[in-house]
Parts: C-alpha cells; sequence; structure tokens
C-alpha cells in the first residue's frame, strides 16, 4: 500500500516538499489556506543567492537593530503588537549574535542555499519547473562614505567560503549597470547567483506535481494535526471539519506553522517578519541586474517586463495593513540607487516571512509524534532554499541518507 503524505502550505518550501515525496512514490494531497503561491512566495525579491546566505544574527547586528529602531522607516523595527512570544524570540536571537555561532549558522544556511541552487537548475533542466530562472551577478551598491571597509570585510568573507566577489568603483559599477545613479560610491560584484519569479516558480512546480498525482486543494485551511497513539493519523481541515488521513505530514504553513505543531508539544520561535515590495512595468534605462543597496537593504530585481523592489524586516505580528511609511521607504530606496528612476509608484504588497531566532530554518521530525515532519522558518532565504528543503523532507520520510546533515536544523533544538 502506498503511503499517504499531506503536506500543509502551498508556498515555495511546500510545493517543493509535495513534488520530492511524489518522486518518491508517496501519494501526496498539498493543502493551503489560500491560494498556490499567495503567501510569502507572491512578490518577494526573488533571489536565489548562496552568497548572501550569512545569518542574519551576528556580531554587531544590535547595535545597528538599535539604530534603525529609532526610524519608523528604518530597514529594521519592532512594534509592540507582534505579542508575548517575541521577547523569548529577542533572547534567542541576542544569544545567536557571537562571531562563532554567526559563522557556524552562516556555514549551515551557505551550504543548504548551495544544494538548492544546484536543485533549481535541475528542475529548470528538467521542465518541471518554469519561472524566467537566470544565473549571473548581484551587485551589492553603497551610497555613502566608508564603502570601502564595509565591502572589503564581504569581499573577504564571501571569498573566505569560496564564492567569486571583487570590490569595484562607482564607474565600474556604472559600467556594469548603466542604470545606477552618479551618487553611488562603489560596491562588489557577486558572482554566480540565481534569480527568478518566485510565484511562477511555485505555480510552475505545483502545476508540474499535479500532472504526476499530487492533489492541490485551495481554500482548504489546516486546523489540528490529527495524531493517534503516539502516530500521527492525518489532518483536520475546514471548515466544515474534514479528516484527511495520512501516514506522513508535513507542517510547511510558513509564519502560520507554530499554531500547529505547539499542541504536538513543540514551540518554535518563529515570528512573522513582515517584508514590502512594489513591482512595476520595466521602463527605458531600467536596470538589467539585481541590486542590493547596501544601507536600505533594499533589493532592485529585474523580471522579464518588470521590476521589482523589495525590502525592510519589520516584526509588527500579522498585521492586517501594510505600514504606508515603510512601503515608501523601500520605493524610496529604489529610486534613489537609479539614474532614471520609474514615474510609477508600482503595485504594493506585504508578505509575512517566517523568520527563527537563530535564523536556521526548522526542518525534520516532530520529537514523541511519528510521522509528522516541519518545514518553515527559512526567512529571507524561502525561495533560494525551497528545492533543498523539499528534498530533504523526502530523505527524511523514506529514511533515507540526506543530501546534507540536517542536525542544524532540528525542530527541537531549542
Amino acid at each position: 500500500m502506498t503511503d499517504r503524505a499531506v503536506v500543509v502550505g502551498a508556498g515555495a518550501i511546500g510545493v517543493a516538499c509535495a513534488h520530492y515525496l511524489a518522486a518518491e512514490g508517496f501519494d501526496v494531497t498539498l493543502l493551503d489556506r489560500g491560494e498556490v503561491g499567495h503567501g510569502s512566495s507572491f512578490a518577494n525579491a526573488g533571489l536565489i543567492v548562496p552568497g548572501d546566505s550569512q545569518a542574519l544574527p551576528g556580531p554587531g547586528v544590535v547595535r545597528e537593530g538599535l539604530r534603525h529602531l529609532l526610524r519608523r522607516d528604518g530597514a529594521f523595527t519592532v512594534r509592540p503588537r507582534a505579542g508575548p512570544g517575541l521577547l523569548r524570540w529577542l533572547r534567542t536571537f541576542r544569544r545567536a549574535c557571537d562571531e562563532g555561532t554567526y559563522r557556524r549558522t552562516t556555514a549551515h544556511l551557505t551550504e543548504l542555499s548551495r544544494l538548492s541552487q544546484d536543485l533549481h537548475e535541475d528542475l529548470v533542466r528538467a521542465g518541471e519547473s518554469d519561472f524566467g530562472y537566470r544565473r549571473g551577478p548581484v551587485l551589492h551598491v553603497s551610497m555613502s562614505d566608508g564603502w570601502r571597509d564595509r565591502m572589503r570585510a564581504f569581499a573577504e568573507e564571501l571569498e573566505d567560503s569560496g564564492f567569486d566577489a571583487r570590490m569595484v568603483d562607482r564607474d565600474e559599477l556604472i559600467d556594469l549597470e548603466p542604470a545606477l545613479s552618479p551618487e553611488v560610491r562603489g560596491g562588489l560584484v557577486l558572482e554566480g547567483q540565481g534569480s527568478g519569479d518566485c510565484l511562477a516558480y511555485v505555480t510552475s512546480l505545483a502545476d508540474h506535481a499535479a500532472r504526476r498525482g499530487v492533489r492541490v486543494r485551495t481554500g482548504v485551511p489546516a486546523r489540528r494535526v490529527l495524531v493517534r497513539s503516539g502516530r500521527v493519523a492525518g489532518v483536520l481541515a475546514g471548515p466544515p471539519d474534514e479528516g484527511i488521513p495520512a501516514d506522513v505530514v508535513v507542517v510547511a504553513a510558513g509564519a502560520w506553522t507554530p499554531a500547529l505543531v505547539r499542541p504536538l508539544g513543540l514551540r518554535l520561535p518563529l515570528q512573522p517578519a513582515t517584508g514590502y515590495s512594489c513591482t512595476m512595468p520595466i521602463w527605458e534605462g531600467a536596470p538589467r541586474l539585481p541590486v542590493f543597496l547596501d544601507e536600505a537593504h533594499v533589493i532592485l530585481l529585474p523580471l522579464a517586463d518588470r521590476i521589482r523592489f523589495a525590502g525592510t524586516l519589520e516584526l509588527a505580528g500579522f498585521r492586517s495593513s501594510p505600514d504606508p511609511v515603510r512601503y515608501r521607504a523601500v520605493v524610496r530606496a529604489g529610486r534613489s540607487v537609479l539614474r532614471d528612476p520609474p514615474a510609477s509608484d508600482g503595485e504594493p504588497w506585504f508578505g509575512f516571512r517566517p523568520l527563527m531566532a537563530d535564523d536556521l530554518p526548522a526542518i525534520g521530525r516532530v520529537p514523541g509524534v511519528e510521522g509528522v515532519l516541519v518545514a518553515a522558518g527559512h526567512g529571507t532565504l524561502g525561495f533560494t532554499q525551497s528545492p533543498a528543503t523539499g528534498k530533504l523532507v523526502a530523505e527524511i520520510a523514506t529514511g533515507a541518507p540526506t543530501s546534507l546533515s540536517v542536525d542544524p536544523f532540528r525542530p527541537d533544538r531549542f
């Protein structure tokens, strides 16, 4: 009899889990409370960047974060509405900021991202995903004096990790990307990274999975994981109440994952980190390469016929509407780095990136309940790390040796 699997969450991570489980012969049902890819995969920064997989907690980050907290339009902010779990999250984050932990965490994230980029390229070659994938350089750009010291340290860190990165002055930057403003001071070229439309990735992979027999059910919220005698029995979905039987359940519900695994005895220090983006039609003089603006932590992403500005990190719980000040800050930062900025403010969007306190995703089994796995908490790297996470989940579910060690990502490590 074929094992039945239910994957909760049809974003980048959940769809990849469904794809790789189906490839291993599971009878898969994929559930989502909304539409496929309409959570934080919908209009995100769209980068596949092993070289930009540095851990968020690190030396000096708390001091920098406190500086941004003084400004509502800063790159990082915390709002009181973030909820009672925020203090625990912040304490865990602070403990992960030492140099040794930063280096270990960055190494684990980079290894996961490298595997994932290879798998992204495999999926594209096999025709299993189609999202305008491009491989090439990402430009890190600074608008302020003192950029040389920051970029030199970053370049050295990247080179130590085996990436091709070099510092460039303003003239060389503008030669590489003529759309940049003459106000840029300098920056860094990081080679060999990827980009594409995350929503197209999710929908194309889900369509391919459906053609191979995965049942994709949208508008069906998972209410509870069903357990019988210490083993998973299925998922209760609805309303109306419906029990969907399963031998394996994968909770890949992004920022909503903690609520589903808490009744199973697993407490994940995960916060919904709000990110903002605006997407606009391409215009004459638009950038051709992905650009990361160093000071504002805003990304400019060229897509086929559109340009997207994306960035900021806000811990404000599940807000019901965007903060217009923070959205305008993203637009303003994107405009500031361009020689000929767009006339349009674009289409606004905000989404909840699932951010773990130590910035390592939770990938693995829920202790004490046989058959339940978690795949969540990828923060800003969900698109980058999606295929590798799906493959690891399928390997864990089948009991096969995993493509890389999953011990750093254990959901119960806290």
